[in-house]
């Protein structure tokens, strides 16, 4: 019954908030949720936090070296001396290994079971592990710092490459320097071709190197927008998610990447991925998919054609569980003029163990037994000449 002239009571939920309001109930449910919701993620973000530091490794090599470019930057490198029982013949050349987009050193060289260096390196090699600029240790020389993130992939190309080529001949008096490459790291050096840069590369080894680039053309805009605005891509602001994911659920992100062992997982997760990458190069990245040919920066340069003049010595290793078409992997080899030149699909149609996709090639459990023999037995084939190890050799 409503009395005139008397105002109405507000309604409640009985049982459950006597004295509030519909409208002040549901800004408490409101609250409650946003609070459980930020307690959750501070306390993932904690254990995200403690779970990297339980899994962060360190690199053995048994120098560090700091290559230094001409425009100011200083590229670190991790030196494994040769291992080998004395009186054997070692190679002359070294060999240099060099990472993927947004990685590191940890993803050529994670731990003793997951190293393409370490293995080379038992086989005899001189190894030296790069860190392209703006990842790892590889910042300004004047500054130690990695700001301001203005570089592309032009900078990989003409500064990175050239500087670390030069510094490891010099350190080592080798005429000529062997080439691992993964993914992006083998990009780097086709480009390099189109500059004429690879004049001392005695061979090279490509994994799973894309090469026509017209085959996975894409014309999304998000990174492109996000390059434009943003002068820093995070993956620090999200590892410590993944890696709590990683832990409570390995199947979320094992079956995707191929890694069959959480702990692997963990710590590629942990390890392998770069703190803050810069929105440059992803930008540039995007220039390049969305136009089907990897150019440069200002597309004057067609680093492409750089596979016109591969005249060395080159094997590709192909993923054979891929997201892009095989094509794009075999294009290297069909393309480059090189009259030594070898294509190796990894899959289980080829003999192998397990289908290898971009990542397992050289993070995965087989690797060790059936990839990285391939590439030692490859570069070793090509070693201009050998000699008995020294005493300066890593016993």
């Amino acid at each position: 019954m409503v009395i005139p002239g008397r105002r109405t009571a507000p309604q409640t939920l009985p049982g459950l908030f006597a004295s509030a309001p519909i409208e002040g109930t549901a800004l408490l449910m409101i609250h409650a949720v946003v609070t459980g919701l930020l307690i959750a993620a501070a306390a993932c973000l904690l254990a995200g936090l403690l779970l990297r530091r339980l899994h962060r490794l360190d690199t053995p090599a048994d120098e560090f070296h700091s290559a230094p470019t001409s425009d100011g930057w200083g590229i670190a490198l991790y030196r494994y001396r040769p291992a080998a029982p004395p009186g054997r013949a070692l190679p002359i050349e070294p060999v240099i290994v060099c990472h993927g987009l947004l990685s590191n050193r940890f993803n050529v060289d994670l731990d003793d079971r997951h190293s393409v260096a370490r293995h080379l390196r038992d086989a005899g090699f001189d190894v030296w592990v790069m860190e392209l600029r703006g990842h790892g240790r590889s910042r300004r020389a004047g500054t130690g710092r990695l700001w301001p993130f203005d570089w592309t992939i032009d900078d990989y190309v003409r500064g990175d490459f050239p500087a670390t080529i030069e510094y490891v001949r010099r350190e080592t008096g080798a005429e000529a320097v062997h080439w691992v490459g993964h993914s992006l790291g083998g990009m780097i050096l086709y480009a390099a071709c189109a500059l004429g840069l690879t004049n001392r590369i005695r061979s090279a080894v490509m994994s799973d190197v894309p090469a026509d680039m017209s085959l996975i053309r894409s014309r999304k805009l998000v990174g492109a927008l996000y390059g434009r605005i943003v002068p820093v891509v995070p993956p620090v602001l999200f590892i410590p998610f993944v890696l709590v994911m990683g832990w409570i659920s390995p199947r979320l992100l094992l079956p995707k990447y191929g890694i069959r062992c959480r702990r692997t997982m963990l710590r590629i997760v942990a390890n392998g991925i770069i703190d803050v990458g810069c929105s440059r190069v992803a930008l540039h990245l995007a220039h390049i998919l969305r136009r089907g040919r990897f150019v440069s920066w200002d597309g004057t340069i067609d680093y492409e054609a750089g596979i016109d003049r591969i005249d060395f010595p080159i094997l590709q290793l192909a993923a054979a569980c891929r997201p892009s078409p095989e094509a794009t992997a075999r294009a290297l080899i069909e393309r480059a003029p090189a009259r030594d030149k070898s294509y190796v699909r990894l899959g289980r149609d080829g003999g192998f163990g397990e289908d290898y996709n971009h990542f397992t090639i050289l993070l995965g459990e087989r690797a060790r037994e059936e990839v990285y023999p391939l590439i030692a037995s490859f570069l070793l084939e090509r070693s201009a000449c050998a000699r008995p190890r020294t005493e300066g050799a890593r016993p």
